[in-house]
């Protein structure tokens, strides 16, 4: 900024008329005030760049004067040049000083040397500024630059943690890749197990040879088998995405058939409570799924409750007036039945609770947690159109809770029980391609006992060699996929070419990826998964038969 304004301040007429004339020949704007009132009056308007102020006023001394002028910020950086014309004593000229004045001079000054004063005390400022105006420009530039450095130094090192964290998470894809296979081999094998116990223990209930007692053995074997079938269902979900098989079920239903078995997953030394809500809590829900949930859920419990303690499951109903969300989830508005599982373990703080259903996040130790168990959890909840909500706090334990839309009341199914339909028979011929010898055998009593003729077959190249012989009077084929030699859609196609309207219904107890995955698509064909019930089976036969 370039200096070129200045106040003369004095009583005396002359002088003020006299550095006027000479300041203004210099070049300068000048100002004047005959006391310290009219100069405090025009500083209202107007900020000059230097005062010549007589210490004398009629008014105001000149060192008080100039402490007033200073008190305000804005002229914090004008000068002031003191004049007396008094010799003074260096205890006034310091006072001056400490005022805020640059200079105190005693009058006569000669004319010249007070301009040379003004101009060089003009270069002073002009070079201070210049200066400020430098550092602050510098120290902008150091600040910025370290900011940037700091940046980077940040960026470097989330490039080299996340860097970690991917070849980790890379690990643990390829681990469950591995393990999603070896679930869906160990699926197909137990399903073809639990078939055979369902089919044989359906046809004891065929007979007519059972007692009242044996009937409900029968029978228990059979629910069993059924809840088997569902757990073989949750190892399919860790190597395909699962569909869902809606079912309209009470909530307290699902928690009951799955109690015992989650008292046989906590151990003896956890307690296992439920209080469930005497109000209709339907919910439209794949049964298996939601299992699942409560089965990962009361495993985490346990995990978070090394020397025992309680475990508690509530059941109830909720309505969500307004949107909300805790820890990024939202639940929509509405009415939801929810599950409430507790536990008084160690509890978790508020940066574990903002990680929990990230994929591969674990607390446990290695080897101990894949740190998937609650993010299938959000998964599945999230299929299911609800949502979860998590409380916990280190040392007072923590609180899931599973909120699942309520069903409409009036699309509830009736309550009735009706007597169990008998299976649907026939007298047709059916072709049967199992490999599994158990699962054939089962299956060539159940339709011979419901009068069809069968003809068998244990891998591909039989199934179409018995095809080729008999073609002219099979009716139908009940074929397994996934086959020796040849699987059951190389063997179709075959078929087809021999008789392009047979009639043939799949079955296959692997996981649809798994099939796909060996370039068989079962789109357009019918296909029925194993463990399948011998009435749905049956069912089915009959179906694909009178189409």
């Amino acid at each position: 900024m370039h200096l070129h304004s200045i106040m003369v301040v004095d009583d005396n007429q002359n002088m003020r008329v006299i550095y006027a004339r000479i300041l203004a020949q210099e070049g300068f704007e000048v100002f004047t005030a005959a006391t310290g009132s009219e100069c405090l009056d025009q500083l209202e308007t107007i900020c000059p760049d230097i005062i010549l102020m007589d210490v004398v006023l009629p008014d105001w001394d000149g060192i008080n004067l100039v402490r007033k002028i200073k008190e305000k910020q804005e002229f914090a950086r004008c000068i002031i040049i003191l004049l007396s014309s008094l010799m003074t004593d260096s205890d006034s000229r310091i006072n001056g000083l400490n005022a805020g004045a640059v200079d105190y001079l005693i009058r006569p000054v000669p004319n010249k040397e007070l301009v040379a004063k003004i101009k060089s005390l003009f270069k002073v400022s002009a070079f201070q500024e210049s200066l400020t105006t430098y550092n602050v420009e510098l120290d902008q530039r150091v600040y910025e630059r370290t900011r940037e450095l700091e940046a980077s130094i940040k960026l470097l090192k989330e490039n080299i943690s996340e860097r970690k964290q991917l070849e980790e998470q890379l690990r643990q894809s390829q681990k469950m890749e591995a393990i999603g296979l070896l679930a869906g081999g160990v699926a197909h094998d137990f399903n073809n197990i639990l078939q055979v116990i369902m089919g044989y223990s359906n046809l004891l209930l065929i007979g007519t040879n059972l007692d009242k007692e044996q009937i409900e053995v029968t029978e228990q074997i059979i629910a069993a088998s059924e809840k088997a079938s569902h757990l073989t269902r949750g190892l399919l979900a860790f190597s395909r995405k699962q569909n869902l098989n809606l079912e309209r079920v009470h909530l307290n239903d699902i928690v009951q058939n799955v109690q015992k078995f989650l008292g046989r997953i906590i151990g003896e030394d956890i307690q296992l409570k439920t209080n469930f809500s005497e109000m209709n809590l339907q919910v439209n829900v794949d049964i298996s799924q939601i299992e699942q949930v409560l089965i990962n859920l009361a495993t985490n419990a346990r995990d978070a409750m090394q020397k025992g303690g309680l475990l508690t499951i509530d059941t109830g109903l909720k309505e969500i007036e307004v949107e909300g969300s805790q820890l990024g989830i939202n639940c929509e508005a509405g009415r939801y039945v929810f599950i409430a599982v507790s536990d008084t373990g160690i509890g978790m703080d508020i940066e574990t609770r903002t990680k929990i259903f990230e994929p591969f996040f674990t607390t446990k130790e290695a080897g101990k947690g894949t740190g998937l168990g609650m993010a299938i959890i959000y998964g599945i909840v999230k299929q299911h159109n609800g949502c979860v909500n998590v409380y916990s706090e280190p040392g007072h334990g923590s609180t899931v809770r599973i909120y699942l839309p309520l069903a409409e009341t009036d699309d509830v199914r009736g309550e009735e029980q009706t007597a169990p339909a008998p299976l649907p028979g026939g007298s047709e011929t059916i072709l049967v391609a199992e490999d599994d010898a158990n699962v054939r055998h089962m299956q060539i009593a159940m339709l011979t006992t419901l009068g069809y003729q069968v003809i068998a077959a244990e891998d591909g190249e039989e199934a179409y060699e018995k095809f080729a012989a008999n073609h002219d009077r099979i009716d139908m084929i009940l074929m397994d996929i996934i086959m020796p030699k040849k699987n059951g859609m190389e063997v179709f196609a075959e078929i087809r070419k021999l008789r392009p309207d047979v009639k043939i219904l799949f079955s296959s107890g692997y996981s649809d990826d798994f099939i796909n995955n060996r370039g068989i698509s079962t789109k357009e064909v019918e296909l029925i998964t194993k463990p399948a019930q011998p009435k749905e089976l049956m069912r089915k036969i009959r179906e694909v038969l009178d189409r």
